[in-house]
C-alpha cells in the first residue's frame, strides 16, 4: 500500500495522465480492502 500512497503523494506523479493516476487510486483502494478483509479474518470475524 505504501507504494501507492507514496506515488499519489508525489506532485510529479499527479501530472501523469489521468488514467495512470486513477489506476494507482484503484490499486490503493483494492489493497486497503484486502487489508481490511485480512484484519477482519484475523480478528475472528
Amino acid at each position: 500500500m505504501r507504494l501507492f500512497t507514496d506515488k499519489l503523494a508525489n506532485p510529479g506523479f499527479m501530472k501523469a495522465p489521468p488514467h495512470v493516476v486513477e489506476g494507482a487510486r484503484r490499486s490503493l483502494a483494492e489493497a486497503e480492502a484486502q487489508r481490511d478483509t485480512v484484519r477482519r479474518l484475523l480478528d475472528g470475524g
